[in-house]
């Protein structure tokens, strides 16, 4: 459950679990070198963080470290017991760190099976106790190798320490793409990748040395691209599948404090378009579908052949007076590739009568389209109402998503490039840090349990204190080197984008 946490549970002996062959020993304290016996029988799940129990995971994950968190615990004996007969075993405190090369042995020879995790805990001045077991089912479906997200303090009021950083998922290597202390202390934000090509990405700076960089297989530009057409710099960028286009959102964003208890903020858009940057040309290409006065559109993004653009849009309301009353749906035009060109037919794919939907977007094979849906806006990072939504496309009907979502916020979210996993961004933890949990997608779109990033030190999140945001998988580490951009952000030159306007191509 979300609240079982209990902080401060933590005991300074760390061991290192350890392979063997099954019932011939293993590695801990002393007198303490096989399973206990005599233990008395718990009839539940042990309480450990991150909650890693009845979890699916990637073939390709490091270590899922975690600790045991009963209250007055002396002493703990913890085996993992895969299907094929291999064992992990660990003796000591309730912190437990498995060996990687022993992990990956293990979930190579249980693919497609389980592992079956046993806890056994001693308390002062009593006898041992047997936990009830529980299991991780290691998926057949890796995982994109890394995650690329943003570090950023949970502050709203301004920014201190950002950095975009990548996390090489087989492993607990991390490393920065670029840190905003390289770079004059600016904002930086909303990087985004086409189709998890790690050569190619985009983000903005702001403030000192700002602009677009768009990186291209090493190759580092800076854009200009605020217009006299269009109502800022570009926004919330999404690549064609094609890497010629960005579709990418101009947003005029205000935001304004709450007073009450319980809600922090509200982030809302006085005005906002939808625009395609097309990357040759370095051109703004617009179409009166998706720059209009009377409506707010925001959040694009292309299907996975590149023929739709899809977008979030609401009737444009008075701000913020109305701002617990806008609705957004999801809507898409089609899109002509060759042409750079958007259609002027509008088709609703879900409605905002209701509810308000944000950040579509398609898995990379066709079938789903996950969505955030919250009461209201098009901001829900601040909205503890804020879940998971997914349509099944082939049938256009929902699919129950409860077991991804909480009681707290859950907003941004990106697919692996084989459809089959999710992260998600979600304050289930404690309320106040965003932080990313993987969770399994199959083939007919049934989510898994997700769990927690993990981490080599199973008590960093309780220390770490920033919020990771904008999780994107990607296929391969950013190879461009944080030196290159530093470069061309304090030396180079921003090159001033052109705003085109065309007739729109005729649909139907």
């Amino acid at each position: 459950m979300k609240n079982e946490r209990k902080r401060g549970v933590v005991c300074n002996t760390v061991f290192v679990m350890v392979a063997i062959s099954l019932g011939v020993l293993s590695f801990g304290l002393s007198g303490c070198s096989r399973k206990p016996v005599d233990a008395v029988l718990v009839g539940e799940r042990p309480v450990i963080f991150p909650d890693y129990r009845e979890v699916t995971i990637p073939v390709n994950i490091a270590p899922l470290n975690f600790r045991v968190e009963e209250e007055d615990m002396r002493r703990c004996y913890i085996s993992l017991e895969g299907e094929n007969g291999d064992v992990l075993e660990y003796a000591g405190g309730n912190s437990i760190r498995i060996r990687p090369k022993a992990w990956k042995k293990l979930l190579a020879g249980n693919v497609g099976k389980s592992i079956s995790v046993n806890v056994f805990t001693q308390s002062t001045g009593s006898g041992w106790n047997a936990w009830q077991p529980f299991k991780m089912y290691v998926s057949r479906d890796s995982i994109d190798s890394h995650l690329v997200y943003r570090l950023i303090e949970p502050g709203y009021e301004k920014w201190h320490i950002v950095g975009i950083y990548q996390r090489d998922l087989e492993s607990f290597e991390e490393k920065p793409v670029i840190k905003n202390d390289m770079v004059g202390y600016n904002c930086m934000n909303c990087h985004a990748f086409c189709g998890g090509d790690p050569g190619r990405m985009m983000f903005h700076m702001r403030a000192a040395n700002g602009g677009t960089y768009i990186v291209s297989d090493g190759n580092v530009q800076k854009l200009s691209t605020k217009t006299d057409q269009t109502i800022s710099n570009l926004t919330y960028p999404y690549w064609h599948p094609s890497g010629k286009y960005i579709a990418t959102s101009v947003n005029d964003i205000k935001q304004f404090f709450h007073a009450v208890k319980g809600k922090k903020m509200e982030v809302f858009d006085l005005e906002s378009d939808v625009v395609v940057y097309d990357v040759e040309k370095k051109a703004i290409l617009s179409a009166a579908s998706v720059i209009t006065k009377d409506a707010y559109e925001t959040f694009p993004s292309f299907s996975p052949g590149g023929e739709w653009l899809y977008y979030c849009v609401a009737p444009a309301l008075a701000m913020p007076a109305s701002y617990d009353s806008i609705r957004y749906a999801i809507c898409r035009v089609a899109f002509d590739v060759d042409k750079g060109r958007i259609g002027s037919l509008v088709d609703t794919v879900v409605c905002g009568d209701i509810h308000s939907a944000s950040f579509p977007r398609i898995s990379p094979d066709g079938r789903f389209l996950m969505y955030t849906e919250t009461a209201y806006g098009q901001f829900p990072i601040w909205h503890k109402d804020a879940e998971i939504r997914m349509i099944d496309l082939k049938s256009n009907q929902q699919i129950d998503m409860s077991v991804v979502n909480s009681d707290d916020t859950e907003s941004y979210h990106s697919w692996s490039t084989n459809s089959r996993w999710t992260v998600v961004s979600s304050r289930r933890d404690n309320g106040v840090y965003t932080l990313p949990y993987i969770a399994h997608i199959d083939e007919q779109g049934n989510p898994s349990k997700p769990f927690m990033l993990p981490q080599e030190n199973p008590d960093m999140y309780d220390y770490f204190l920033y919020s990771y945001n904008l999780p994107e998988l990607v296929n391969g580490e950013v190879t461009v080197s944080p030196y290159a951009i530093q470069d061309v952000a304090l030396n180079g030159e921003a090159e001033q984008v052109v705003f085109i306007t065309y007739p729109q191509m005729k649909t139907r």
